[in-house]
C-alpha cells in the first residue's frame, strides 16, 4: 500500500499525522480546561460568592449591632448616636441580604431560603423595636435586665445565626461535592491523556516502522542486486520495479541501464573479434613502414649537415654587420642622450637662476621684516623702562604708607623684576635680530653671485647641445650605411636559415616518422594482445555469452 505513495508523501504523512494528533490533544486539553473552569465557576458563583453577603449580615446582627447596643447600655454612647449607628447597621444588613437574595441559585430547597428570610426579618424587626425605645426608660430597663436581653437575643438573633451557620455548612458541603467532581474529572483526564499518549506513541511508532520498512526494503533489494551484478558479472539480473514511488522509478531506470549495458557488451564482443583480425594486419604494415622510414632518416641527416655548414658561414657575416650597426646605433643614441642631457641641464640651470632670484627677494623681505621687528623691540624697551619707573614710584609710595602698603610694595618689586627681565629679553632679541639682518645681507650677496654664475652656465649648456646635434648628424649617416649592410646580410641569413630549418624539419619529420613507425609497430603488437584479451574478457558476462 505504501509503495503506491511517493517517499515525499510518506514523509508528509509522517509529519502531518502526529501534528493532527497533537492538535486533537490540544483541543481535548482546551475542552477539559473549559470544563474545569465551569466547575470552578460553579463552585465560586453558586456556593462561595453568596456566603460573603450572608456572613456580613451575620456579623452585623450578631456582633457589630450588639456591640453598639452594649455601649449604650454601659453609658459609652448616647441614645441618639446609638439609634443612628444601629439604623446604619440595619441598612447595611438589608443591603447585603438583598445581594444574597439576588445571587442565590434557584434550587429545590426554597423552603430553607424562606425560613432564612423570615428569620432575617424577625432579627431586623427586633432591632427596630430596640431602637424605637432609644432614649426612654423602657429600653434602658430592657437593656439593664441581662436575662431579658439574653432571652431576646436567643429568641430572635441566635435563631437567625444558627440558620446562617447551617446554610454556610450546606454551601461548604456543596462546594466539597463540586471539588470532588473536579478532582474526579482531573483523574479521568489523566487516564485519558495516558491512554491517548500511549495510543499516539504506538500509532506513530507503527507508522514510522511501516514507512521505514517501505523505504529500506527496496533500497536493500537494489543494493543486493548491484552486489550480485558485481560478483557474478551477470547483466541479465533485473530489479523489482513494482510500485509508483521514487524507488520503483529508480529500479525501472536501473533495469533500462542494465539492458542497455547488456546490448553494449554484446556489440563489444562482436567488435572485439573483428578488432583482433584487423590488429594482425596493421602490425604487418607497420613493420614495413618502419624499415622504409629508417632509410629516409639516414639520408635526411646527411642533407641537414650540409645545410648547417652553409648557414654557419652566412651567420658569421650577419653577426659582424650586426655588431657594426649596433655600435652606430649606440653612438647615435649616446649623442641624442647627450643632447637631451644638455637641454635638461640648461633648463635646470635656468630654473635654478629663477629660484635664486626668488630667494634673493625672499631674503630681502626677511631683512626688511627684521628691521620692523627691531622697531617693535625698541617700543617694548621704552615701555619696560616706563614700567620700571612706575614700579619704583609705587615702591616709594608703598614705603610711605608703611604697613598698609607692604603688600603693594611686594607687587611693585615683582613688576620691577618683570620689567628688568623684559628689558634684558628685548636686548637679547635685538642682538639676534641684528645678527639675522647681517646674515640676510650676506645671503643676498651670495645669491646674486650664484644667479650670475647660473646665467653663464645656461649659455655653456646651450653651446654643448649644439655640438651634440652636429655629432648626432654624422653618426646618423654612418648608422644608415651599416643598416643597409646589415639588412642585406640579414636577408641572406634568413634565406639560409630557412633552408637549414626546412632540412632540419625534414630530418626531424623523417626521424619522427621512423619513431612513429616503431611505436606503431609496438602499438599494433599491443593492440593485437588487447584485442585477444578483450575477446576473452567480454565472455565473462553471462548474459552476453548466452546471446553469442
Amino acid at each position: 500500500m505504501l509503495s503506491k505513495l511517493k517517499i515525499s508523501s510518506r514523509v508528509l504523512i509522517l509529519g502531518v499525522l502526529p501534528l493532527l494528533m497533537l492538535l486533537l490533544v490540544l483541543a481535548g486539553a482546551f475542552w477539559s480546561a473549559q470544563q474545569k473552569d465551569k466547575l470552578f465557576n460553579q463552585l465560586y458563583d453558586d456556593h462561595l460568592a453568596i456566603l460573603s453577603d450572608v456572613m456580613a449580615v451575620q456579623q452585623i446582627l450578631q456582633q457589630t449591632a450588639l456591640q453598639d447596643i452594649r455601649k449604650y447600655r454601659t453609658g459609652w454612647a448616647s441614645a441618639e448616636a446609638t439609634e443612628q449607628v444601629v439604623k446604619q447597621h440595619m441598612a447595611q444588613a438589608q443591603q447585603h441580604w438583598q445581594g444574597f437574595v439576588q445571587s442565590r441559585p434557584l434550587q429545590d430547597d426554597s423552603e430553607f431560603y424562606t425560613e432564612l428570610d423570615q428569620a432575617f426579618a424577625k432579627a431586623i424587626k427586633h432591632y427596630g423595636e430596640w431602637i424605637s425605645y432609644a432614649g426612654s426608660d423602657a429600653l434602658l430597663v430592657r437593656i439593664l435586665n441581662e436575662s431579658t436581653v439574653n432571652s431576646e437575643i436567643e429568641l430572635r438573633i441566635t435563631g437567625f445565626t444558627q440558620l446562617t451557620e447551617a446554610f454556610i455548612q450546606q454551601q461548604l458541603s456543596a462546594a466539597v461535592t463540586v471539588r470532588d467532581r473536579a478532582q474526579h474529572f482531573t483523574g479521568q483526564l489523566v487516564q485519558a491523556y495516558l491512554l491517548g499518549g500511549l495510543a499516539l506513541v504506538l500509532l506513530v511508532s507503527g507508522l514510522i516502522w511501516a514507512i521505514q520498512r517501505s523505504v529500506c526494503r527496496p533500497l536493500l533489494a537494489l543494493r543486493d542486486l548491484l552486489i550480485q551484478v558485481v560478483t557474478r558479472s551477470d547483466l541479465s539480473l533485473r530489479a523489482n520495479d513494482n510500485g509508483k514511488d521514487e524507488l520503483a522509478q529508480a529500479a525501472s531506470a536501473l533495469n533500462q541501464m542494465m539492458q542497455h549495458f547488456e546490448q553494449l557488451v554484446a556489440k563489444l564482443g562482436h567488435s572485439a573479434v573483428a578488432l583482433n583480425q584487423q590488429a594482425g594486419q596493421v602490425y604487418d604494415i607497420s613493420t614495413e613502414v618502419n624499415q622504409s622510414a629508417a632509410v629516409q632518416a639516414r639520408q635526411a641527416q646527411q642533407l641537414a649537415a650540409a645545410a648547417e655548414q652553409m648557414s654557419s658561414s652566412v651567420q658569421q657575416v650577419a653577426q659582424n654587420a650586426g655588431v657594426a650597426a649596433q655600435a652606430a646605433v649606440h653612438a647615435e643614441q649616446l649623442c641624442q642622450n647627450g643632447h637631451t642631457a644638455a637641454d635638461k641641464s640648461a633648463a635646470g640651470i635656468t630654473a635654478l637662476a629663477v629660484q635664486l632670484q626668488h630667494s634673493v627677494e625672499v631674503v630681502s623681505g626677511l631683512q626688511q621684516g627684521s628691521g620692523q621687528i627691531s622697531s617693535v623691540l625698541e617700543v617694548i624697551r621704552k615701555i619696560s623702562e616706563q614700567t620700571n619707573l612706575l614700579a619704583l614710584n609705587a615702591a616709594i609710595e608703598a614705603a610711605r604708607a608703611g604697613e598698609a602698603g607692604r603688600g603693594f610694595s611686594v607687587v611693585a618689586d615683582e613688576v620691577r623684576t618683570l620689567s628688568a627681565n623684559t628689558k634684558q629679553a628685548t636686548e637679547s632679541i635685538n642682538g639676534m635680530i641684528s645678527q639675522l639682518q647681517q646674515q640676510a645681507a650676506n645671503a643676498v650677496q651670495v645669491m646674486q653671485q650664484a644667479h650670475t654664475q647660473a646665467n653663464t652656465n645656461v649659455q655653456l649648456a646651450q653651446d654643448t647641445g649644439s655640438r651634440f646635434n652636429q655629432l648626432a648628424s654624422a653618426v646618423e649617416h654612418i648608422s644608415s650605411a651599416n643598416a643597409q649592410i646589415h639588412t642585406a646580410t640579414a636577408q641572406q641569413q634568413v634565406v639560409s636559415e630557412n633552408i637549414a630549418a626546412t632540412i632540419h624539419q625534414l630530418n626531424d619529420e623523417v626521424s619522427q616518422l621512423s619513431n612513429e613507425a616503431s611505436r606503431s609497430a609496438s602499438a599494433s603488437e599491443q593492440l593485437t594482445q588487447l584485442a585477444a584479451q578483450l575477446n576473452n574478457d567480454w565472455q565473462v558476462f553471462n548474459a552476453v555469452a548466452k546471446q553469442v
